[in-house]
Formats: C-alpha cells, sequence, structure tokens
C-alpha cells in the first residue's frame, strides 16, 4: 500500500486526466478521495477551462407546448409529452379567469371557489396566491 501526499501537483496529475476523459468533479471526487472544491480549485489553479455543468444538459424542446420541468400549469396534464386541458381541472380555469374579467380579486375568487367546495389540485382550500400565480401562468402564455 502507498501513500501520497495531497499536494496540488499530486491532485492535479491525477484528476486531470480523468476530467479529461469528461468524468464530472463529483466523479472524480469519487474515484480519487480527493474533496470536490479541492480538486476545481486546483483544476482552476493550474489553468484547466472547467466545463460548464449546463452546457452539457439536453437542449430544451423549441416545441412550446412539449413536456417541461416543474409544476404542470393548472388546467392541464401532460399526455404523450404533449400539455393538454385536463377535464377535471379546466372548467374552473375557465371560471377563474371569467370572474377575474368580472373585477373580481383573487381573494374574492378564492372565497367564491371555497364556497363552492371547489378542491384545488391537491384538495386544499383556495388561497389567493394560488388564484394570482394562475393568473399570471395564463397571461405569460
Amino acid at each position: 500500500m502507498r501513500f501520497f501526499a495531497n499536494t496540488k501537483d499530486r491532485i492535479f496529475d491525477v484528476c486531470a486526466p480523468l476530467y479529461a476523459q469528461g468524468l464530472s468533479l463529483r466523479e472524480i471526487e469519487r474515484q480519487t478521495g480527493f474533496v470536490k472544491s479541492t480538486i476545481k480549485k486546483t483544476l482552476n489553479a493550474r489553468g484547466l477551462v472547467l466545463r460548464n455543468y449546463y452546457n452539457h444538459q439536453k437542449p430544451k424542446s423549441e416545441d412550446p407546448i412539449a413536456m417541461r420541468p416543474g409544476a404542470t400549469p393548472y388546467g392541464y396534464a401532460y399526455l404523450e409529452g404533449k400539455l393538454v386541458k385536463d377535464p377535471k381541472e379546466y372548467k374552473t380555469l375557465l371560471q377563474i379567469q371569467k370572474l377575474w374579467k368580472s373585477g373580481k380579486s383573487c381573494s374574492d375568487i378564492a372565497a367564491v371557489l371555497n364556497n363552492q367546495k371547489t378542491p384545488t389540485r391537491r384538495g386544499k382550500r383556495w388561497g389567493k396566491s394560488v388564484i394570482a400565480r394562475i393568473l399570471k401562468r395564463q397571461e405569460e402564455q
């Protein structure tokens, strides 16, 4: 068994070839036992340009209705990767829009939906902030 000092030279000599092979800093950390932040500092100090993590992700779809990460907009659902109207929620979405256009505030709309016992997606009570987010999302589309 041989032990090596964790000098900058040793870290660079071990990690640079692994990084050049396409391994991530986290993968190099697991293989070598060197701390990821130390690997990063050492490679940067030696002038090695590190890859941007986000550049190696899959490109975003150009399709405006393709599946996206995050919450599914209220009133919609994904079917085979495409955004489609959810029959259970869409009529509530239309009601929210109609009440908003008639001059009701977000608090008033939430009160109307709660009085009608219309549940949210998670079966809870409506709040003004939820209504505001739904209306904002609709404006952006």
